[in-house]
């Protein structure tokens, strides 16, 4: 009688064993904390999501001002005025943008007006300067102009308890615009997550490194980090940790206090140097779990004192297949954007593509236009340790978990990995 836990197995996993992928997900979202706004300078508030909702104090613009070079004329005088019989009028001073006294203009007269300038009283419209005779002591103007020509009104654009942008309003570059004019200054957001990355495995080095016998770079902390950055969190690198317990404690441990979320990669299997989940249940809580998805199968889940973790396979293409899938949701749901998940296409599968019984097959693609649609071609070899799979891919072609096998020219969803 053997004791070797597998004995008698025909598959490394079976269907029982397996959670749905849209399960995990589901358990990832509902361990993520309630964030708490922040007040922000309005500088640093671009792209991310306000808190509350923003309404005007301010009327803009504040007073009447010309939108064009030209002149303040009041509209009566050039009732008369044609092309061939223009009417000439005395210019009576200039305004310029920016403080100064106000002016006053009569029938009869003209002003010089630069766009901004505040409207004399008495004038009704602007005429701009290349329709005219141009100078500075008299001026031919050639056709009548109607009441408001030119002229930017107070309140055109704002009024006092307009509503500006509302609390789940991810802010845009017009927006920090907007809010600027109306005088805003700070608003309440949501604060980018921070995210702590933690390597773990006695074979990693860093990238300036070269290895050792048995030693490979760490491909998986620079990638997270950047992926983190780019789905809009803030990374913070634990470094590359020793499959030590004492170290992986510490590393965790030692980083809670500015972490929203601890990301891990590595010792999420079924190796005896794969302590993570040992040591994140000593500290809190924790669940393995075997995601019915490849790659990506083996997943860690827990909790340190209210902070979530999250471990995801070593292998580079595992690591990155999960977080598109597991940790970019959970990073725009912190971040309380509406749309969590990525948008997909419908293409046609550029040559056959195939699953794992009871699996869903994320394959790396590389979508491209063939006339009125998409076509999804892998990217090369699909091993979990093929990094070149996912440099080259800008999908994720998904066979689903009743589907073995998409033929070529079959139809085929495929997730973006572009923004």
């Amino acid at each position: 009688m053997t004791r070797f836990v597998g004995h008698g197995r025909q598959e490394v996993t079976t269907a029982d064993e397996l959670t749905p992928v849209d399960e995990h997900l589901a358990a990832v979202l509902d361990l993520l904390p309630t964030p708490e706004p922040i007040g922000l300078r309005l500088s640093d508030a671009l792209g991310l999501v306000l808190a509350e909702d923003i309404v005007s104090e301010v009327r803009v613009p504040d007073f009447a001002n010309a939108a064009m070079d030209g002149y303040a004329v009041v509209v009566s005088d050039l009732e008369a005025a044609t092309s061939t019989v223009p009417v000439g009028l005395p210019v009576v001073g200039e305004v310029a943008a920016g403080p100064g006294r106000a002016t006053t203009l009569t029938a009869g007269r003209v002003a010089r007006i630069m766009t901004g300038a505040p409207l004399p009283e008495g004038a009704e419209a602007v005429v701009p300067v290349e329709t005219t005779s141009g100078g500075s002591g008299q001026v031919y103007f050639h056709a009548p102009v109607p009441v408001g020509t030119n002229v930017r009104y107070p309140g055109e654009d704002l009024q006092p308890g307009q509503p500006l942008l509302s609390a789940g309003h991810r802010v845009s570059p017009a927006d920090v615009g907007l809010l600027a004019v109306a005088g805003v200054a700070r608003v309440r957001c949501l604060p980018p997550p921070r995210v702590v990355v933690l390597s773990s495995g006695d074979e990693l080095v860093p990238a300036e490194d070269i290895p050792g016998p048995g030693q490979i770079r760490d491909a998986n902390g620079p990638m997270l980090a950047a992926m983190i950055r780019a789905a809009g969190g803030v990374p913070f690198s634990a470094g590359i940790v020793p499959d030590e317990p004492d170290a992986v404690r510490w590393a965790i441990d030692a980083n809670l206090g500015h972490a929203d979320l601890v990301l891990s990669t590595g010792g999420a299997s079924a190796g005896t140097r794969d302590l993570l989940p040992d040591v994140i249940g000593e500290l809190g809580e924790v669940r393995t779990v075997k995601v019915a998805m490849k790659p990506g199968m083996p997943q860690i889940l827990g909790s340190v004192r209210g902070t979530p973790v999250i471990g995801l396979p070593g292998n580079p293409v595992s690591a990155f297949v999960s977080f598109e899938v597991f940790v970019r949701p959970a990073l725009r749901r912190l971040q309380g954007r509406r749309g969590i998940d990525r948008p997909t296409v419908t293409a046609r599968a550029g040559t056959r593509l195939s699953a794992p019984r009871h699996k869903r097959g994320y394959t790396r693609v590389r979508l491209e236009r063939d006339g009125d649609g998409w076509v999804a071609t892998p990217t090369g070899p699909q091993g979990s340790h093929v990094i070149t799979s996912i440099a080259l891919a800008n999908g994720l072609a998904v066979v689903p978990e009743d589907v073995m096998e998409i033929p070529e020219g079959g139809e085929v969803t495929v997730r973006l990995l572009v923004d």
